[in-house]
């Protein structure tokens, strides 16, 4: 079977080199029927319209209120400089028996894309599976296309003049083939560029080729670039790059005001303004499909989940089962300087594979918007950059 599952993967390299390390790929299929895909989908369509609700009322909060929240003086101009919703993000849900529940939305750096878009189809085929995302890929190349044009236009340019970079730190390979993989969606012509060989004056950001940069896709998030510095002046790079962006002189994707819809607690904001009505339809969607959340654990009975309000893979998640029950996930001192967000817990699904239980989460990309392309991960109590990629598909109807 090794051989087997590294002699199919190696096939894939070009796009998918991550496969290997602790054997995140699986290699099989577990089947999935129609309607579940269909009831996710419904549930990320759902969600969205309610973080997006909730996003522009957090937009509109004081200074004071913004930093309670979690974010950086740094990025309250571009905060509040555009409406603009994301070109891709992700939920993350938990299927249980008693409903589907969201438990995050990775709205500003999405990845697990060329798994869900790309490899899922490829392994469930192998197999003699039919491809849940079969349409899919040509839904995010659609869609990459119309939001590079809308990025053009924001900066007062035409496509067809822009020249257009797909960044991430070049040494690691799941970034990396990210950005490769969505450039290679792209009708215009596109290149990869090490985010760390960008530079930047006050006139422009500058490619690895010394070449003006109009649209920049970042697989690599906002909290990074305001800690960035230049290697040999120590300068802060973010007060070089977030003038160009408020100026519309560089268009970034997503927009840093996606932060808006990455932070956890909107979850709480959404707890708040949605989930006591009863009226409307973001407040049955809120107590249908969202966990309460706070900002504070007084209201919460354990067990509970604490989370930084910006948090990455898992990073110092904490399950909370009685007052002197506690246990921390993921510690990352990065991360751990941030607010908490106290969500109700769920009891995970499991998923046994190979003699091993796993938790099971289901995830929900939104491409402009639209729902499409759902996954699966297995892992621990609280899914990190460890958990693997298992592909789903529809059992083959013989007639």
């Amino acid at each position: 079977m090794g051989n087997e599952r590294r002699a199919f993967f190696e096939q894939y390299r070009d796009s998918f080199s991550w496969y290997e390390p602790q054997d995140y790929a699986y290699y099989g299929v577990i089947p999935v029927e129609p309607s579940l895909i269909e009831a996710i989908q419904q549930a990320a369509q759902a969600v969205w319209q309610v973080l997006l609700s909730a996003g522009s009322v957090m937009q509109g909060f004081s200074d004071e209120q913004l930093l309670a929240y979690g974010y950086f003086p740094e990025t309250f101009d571009l905060l509040r400089s555009t409406a603009q919703p994301p070109f891709i993000a992700r939920c993350d849900f938990a299927v249980t028996p008693e409903g589907i529940y969201l438990l995050e939305c990775n709205a500003e750096v999405a990845t697990f894309i060329v798994e869900t878009f790309k490899m899922n189809g490829l392994v469930a085929r192998h197999f003699g599976y039919d491809d849940p995302n079969a349409h899919s890929e040509q839904i995010l190349r659609d869609g990459l296309n119309d939001y590079l044009k809308l990025a053009a236009a924001a900066i007062g340019k035409d496509l067809e003049n822009c020249n257009v970079i797909f960044a991430a730190i070049g040494d690691a390979p799941e970034d990396v083939g990210t950005a490769e993989y969505l450039a290679s969606l792209s009708q215009h012509p596109a290149w990869f560029c090490p985010i760390e060989s960008i530079s930047m004056d006050e006139t422009a950001a500058y490619d690895d080729e010394d070449e003006p940069i109009d649209i920049l896709y970042r697989v690599y998030p906002t909290e990074w670039m305001i800690e960035d510095r230049d290697p040999q002046t120590g300068d802060s790079l973010w007060a070089a790059l977030e003038p160009l962006v408020f100026d519309r002189k560089l268009a970034l994707i997503n927009p840093v005001n996606c932060m808006v819809l990455q932070n956890k607690a909107l979850l709480a904001l959404s707890t708040e303004l949605y989930g006591q009505q009863n009226d409307s339809a973001l407040s049955q969607t809120v107590q249908r499909h969202f966990l309460p959340t706070y900002m504070t654990p007084d209201a919460l009975k354990p067990p509970y989940v604490a989370k930084p309000t910006f948090g990455r893979e898992g990073s110092e998640v904490e399950i909370v089962k009685g007052t002197e029950q506690a246990t921390l996930f993921n510690p990352a001192p990065e991360y751990a300087v941030f607010p908490k967000v106290y969500q109700q817990y769920v009891e995970m699904p499991v998923l046994e594979l190979e003699g091993k239980t796993y938790s099971q989460q289901f995830s929900c990309f939104l491409v402009n918007g639209q729902p499409t392309g759902v996954a699966v991960r297995v892992g621990d109590l609280v899914i990190n950059n460890l958990a693997k990629f298992v592909p789903i598909g529809y059992p083959k109807i013989l007639g």
